[in-house]
């Protein structure tokens, strides 16, 4: 059982590496009229209009809970009416979306699927970027990655693909914020080639399997703030390749069975 464990690990490696060697390593964009699975299944950005969602303040807020980093609970409607710039820091991202149902705002793109990718979305979370705040670096191992801007100011989506991987700090479990790399800092910085993608308030972008994001409010208008709300597509293989970590804590469950 373990080695088979083991050789099936092996094969989703392979796999996942042959689909790298093809994929798109170009910065080309779509924005296809109608979302559909040709177009996700291309390892390609896709710029999309999603339409309105419930993520946004004003009378379609519902009795919603946010829980806030020291763990003080307050209605969303509280919540969106405080203070662009001293908006306490949600906590609850995942079990807010869930409360709110965004996925259902988010049919579209599940619809849209390849036949062979899990159905429904994943880690999907709101948040709200003030100024000064920014989603740190990181890399997609999902299928697709989703940020969109549900209300406030448009955001900044830095997009890099994985060939500059090696350029780049790892986090570590800290936030790294690439528009604060230096060649001072990182001396090999000015070898990544990258850009800046603008995402307004109704609009998204699916960011591919291998490439790396980080996402700020946009500065023009950082006295706003943005709502912003992440999901993600994935397959067997891509799930598989994002729980690798648990995947010792299975085999070593599996020995303890057998043991037994």
């Amino acid at each position: 059982m373990v080695w088979g464990l083991f050789l099936l690990l092996g094969i989703i490696v392979a796999i996942h590496a042959f689909e790298y060697q093809h994929s798109i390593q170009e910065y080309v964009f779509t924005q296809p009229p109608m979302l559909d699975a040709s177009v996700l299944r291309e390892k390609t950005p896709a710029v999309m209009e999603i339409g309105v969602l419930p993520w946004r303040p004003g009378p379609s807020v519902g009795l919603w809970t946010v829980i806030t980093d020291d763990g003080t609970a307050m209605s969303a409607a509280d919540w969106w009416i405080s203070p662009a710039l001293s908006k306490p820091v949600i906590a609850n991202g995942a079990d807010l979306a869930a409360e709110m149902e965004l996925s259902t705002g988010l049919a579209e793109i599940n619809d849209a699927r390849p036949w062979w990718w899990l159905p429904g979305l994943s880690d999907v979370s709101v948040g709200y970027l003030s100024e000064g705040k920014v989603q740190g670096l990181q890399w997609v191992s999902a299928e697709r990655h989703w940020i969109g801007c549900s209300a406030g100011a448009p955001v900044t989506v830095w997009l890099v693909h994985s060939r500059y991987h090696r350029y780049l700090p790892v986090g570590s479990g800290e936030l790294v914020d690439p528009w604060s790399i230096t060649a001072a800092v990182n001396p090999w910085i000015g070898r990544v080639q990258f850009i800046e993608v603008r995402v307004k308030p109704g609009w998204c972008l699916g960011v591919p399997s291998h490439w790396g994001f980080a996402v700020k409010p946009e500065s023009a208008e950082s006295e706003t703030g943005s709502g912003i709300w992440n999901a993600s597509q994935h397959s067997a293989l891509s799930w598989c390749m994002s729980h690798m970590e648990y995947i010792p804590l299975h085999i070593e469950s599996l020995n303890q069975s057998s043991e037994d």
